[in-house]
């Protein structure tokens, strides 16, 4: 029985798979197992002016603090600390829900929080980022009554957007409910009371009855040369509550981030597109008018809602966004809203307009102000709270100095590979090995496929950066191979250093046959990761496969470090050990290769010239043919074939004199 068939056979390929199915239920124990019950020490901490606790009781469950009496008497209640999970729904991050002990004093102000569990992506590999970053010590002495935005009261862990709000919401809504339950005396449960009032009454309307009332207006214009109409319904909802109520709590909360990211402050008036017309909404030609004040509504402020499928906006109109109104704006008086409806070559001059004030009622809720006492009460105060991002939100929170950046690298990679300089490849590589790898930290990965599958491609419009070294990454492979892999993949730049710097004598050549199996390898690795990800969209096992975020982002799992301790030595002795036989992501892109028509020119002579076939880091020339999915363009076969003028340093007539058996045949 020979080795390959021992390490290839149908037995070991099946202990193989064997034996990843049983890492998965390894794993999945562990990672629940990692939730342990709260410790004093931890309610401590979130709650540091306390001497004592109580065990968690009562509905809802909540821990009890006290403080010690110095006369020796018994101790005072302080305040309470509860575990969001107790009080669901919960806030669900990037991944699963996030799990957060917070402390809340008698006067309904956070004590501090402490997270307690979550399951993102990057947590294995960053580490506890959300309670290492100074995150959490921004909601000590927050108030309940306080709106906990992110990017207005919080400001949110980078690169963790969605993770930021989970958390900032489910520690709002919890306090929030053990202030009702426990502290019903307070001012923030007299508020509640009073927008409840408010809501109740808003919500027995409906869309044709707020606008009687005032609530909604609308505007419509013809358009003369083809007879169809723009209809414009306006409505204001600077209210949590009320916004919900016009358009759905997911729409709402979609938009309310968005805004958030955008401006520190602002109300919110919605603007419901329908009609037939036949020119496009432009949102740049709204505009606010009130007085000597005329305000251009500018793409910043102006936030995408939905498409009119929940609350009272449900089939009124198409779809919907939002004006962030400045706040030079005084809602208490009558103020003009104002759309060009002009064709974009001048032909037509005309605008439609409609004076709109804002409700009694509405405006009360949205400062905070008395509500006519004889409504009688329903609190209501669920939230719920997901997360798209715009076109729009991503130009105008873009951080430009990493677009920068990134631009940089971009063109270092692309100049480098078009001109086949190997002196501005190797600094390519030392830009992308440091600024990707140790710096930013912004370089793909097989996850951001894998959340790709479970999120929806709106991930990849929340971040510019993101978005450009994706899109680079798609364009360039699609057209030329991988040249992610050759230039732009930190890890792959650290190989390349690795085998430059390393002594030669290190060096192996795999054997052929174990080489021509084990490049499959990565791509069962990949199929096995989209099948997690399709299976089990909370369970998190790219970090296992993926060694460079363990080296880039210095992960505190021991195993993990062994993982990558394994590859880095395999890559010392095999050139690119990694690229060629485990990395998911090279995988995708090799598939994705396969269609690319500007390929690496091939000769005669490479029929028989062995010098290309040597140097390929990758093992994928073989003779004149090249394995192009596993080719990662690294632009040294080529180099060779430009530095001896297109052809190769053996003459086809010396060749044939040389081996009289030759035959050249036409290559490409």
């Amino acid at each position: 029985m020979t080795a390959s068939s021992l390490l290839f056979g149908p037995r070991a390929r099946l202990a193989v798979f064997l034996q990843l199915f049983s890492l998965i239920f390894m794993i999945s124990p562990l990672q629940a197992a990692s939730l342990n019950e709260v410790s004093t020490e931890q309610l401590k901490q979130v709650f540091p002016d306390a001497d004592s606790f109580s065990g968690k009781s009562g509905e809802p469950p909540v821990y009890r603090a006290f403080k010690d009496d110095p006369g020796g008497g018994e101790p005072e209640l302080i305040g309470y600390l509860f575990e969001t999970p107790d009080l669901p729904p919960e806030e669900v991050g990037y991944s699963a829900p996030i799990e957060v002990l917070v402390g809340l004093d008698l006067q309904g102000s956070i004590t501090g929080i402490e997270i307690l569990y979550y399951r993102e992506s990057y947590k294995s590999i960053r580490g506890d980022f959300l309670n290492t970053e100074g995150f959490p010590n921004q909601f000590a002495d927050k108030t309940v009554g306080d709106g906990f935005r992110v990017g207005r009261d919080i400001d949110g862990v980078s690169r963790a957007t969605i993770t930021s709000w989970a958390v900032s919401r489910g520690v709002r809504n919890a306090a929030r409910r053990v202030t009702r339950a426990y502290l019903a005396d307070s001012e923030f449960v007299a508020e509640v009371n009073s927008d409840a009032i408010a809501l109740r009454v808003l919500g027995e309307q409906s869309w044709e009855d707020m606008k009687a009332s005032g609530l909604v207006a609308e505007m419509d214009y013809r358009y003369p040369d083809d007879n169809t109409v723009l209809k414009l319904d306006i409505a204001f909802m600077a209210h949590d509550g009320l916004g919900e109520l016009l358009v759905g709590s997911d729409d709402y909360s979609r938009a309310d981030r968005e805004a958030s990211n955008r401006v520190r402050n602002g109300n919110m008036l919605l603007v419901g597109i329908d009609g037939d017309a036949s020119r496009p909404f432009r949102q740049e030609r709204l505009a606010i008018e009130q007085g000597d004040l005329f305000i251009n509504v500018p793409r910043s402020r102006f936030v995408y809602v939905g498409s009119a499928e929940a609350g009272k906006i449900t089939d009124q109109v198409r779809f919907a966004g939002a004006i962030v109104m400045d706040t030079d704006v005084d809602l208490s008086q009558p103020f003009t809203v104002i759309y060009d409806a002009s064709e974009e070559n001048g032909s037509l001059q005309q605008s439609m307009s409609v004076e709109y004030q804002v409700p009694a009622l509405p405006l009360a809720l949205a400062q905070g102000t008395e509500i006519p006492a004889e409504y009688l009460p329903e609190p209501d105060d669920a939230m719920d709270f997901t997360e798209e991002g715009t076109f729009a939100s991503l130009i105008n929170n873009a951080p430009w100095l990493q677009v920068f950046a990134l631009l940089v690298i971009l063109a270092l990679v692309m100049t480098s590979f078009l001109r086949k300089s190997a002196g501005l490849r190797w600094l390519t590589l030392a830009c992308t090995l440091i600024y990707l790898g140790w710096i930013d930290g912004g370089f793909v990965s097989v996850s951001h496929i894998t959340n790709g599958i479970k999120m929806g491609p709106g991930m990849f419009l929340q971040d510019l950066p993101l978005l450009l070294i994706i899109v680079f990454t798609v364009v360039t492979t699609l057209f030329w191979g991988r040249v992610f892999c050759s230039s732009l993949c930190p890890f792959g730049a650290l190989q390349d250093f690795m085998t430059r710097l390393l002594p030669n004598s290190w060096q192996r050549k795999m054997p052929q046959a174990w080489h021509d199996k084990l490049i499959y390898l990565k791509y069962g690795i990949l199929l096995f990761l989209l099948a997690m990800a399709l299976t089990y969209s909370e369970l998190s096992l790219f970090q296992y496969f993926e060694p460079f975020g363990t080296a880039f982002y210095f992960s505190q799992s021991a195993i993990l470090w062994l993982i990558l301790a394994a590859i880095l030595v395999a890559a010392a002795i095999v050139p690119r050990f990694y690229c060629r036989y485990a990395c998911p992501l090279g995988a995708a892109l090799g598939l994705t290769a396969l269609i690319s028509p500007w390929r690496i020119k091939r000769v005669e002579q490479c029929q028989l010239c062995k010098v290309c076939e040597q140097a390929c880091p990758t093992g994928a020339i073989r003779g004149h043919e090249i394995d192009f999915k596993e080719c990662v363009r690294c632009d040294v076969c080529e180099r060779k074939l430009i530095d001896q003028a297109g052809t190769c340093r053996h003459s086809v007539p010396e060749l044939k004199e040389r081996v009289k058996t030759w035959e050249p045949i036409a290559v490409g």
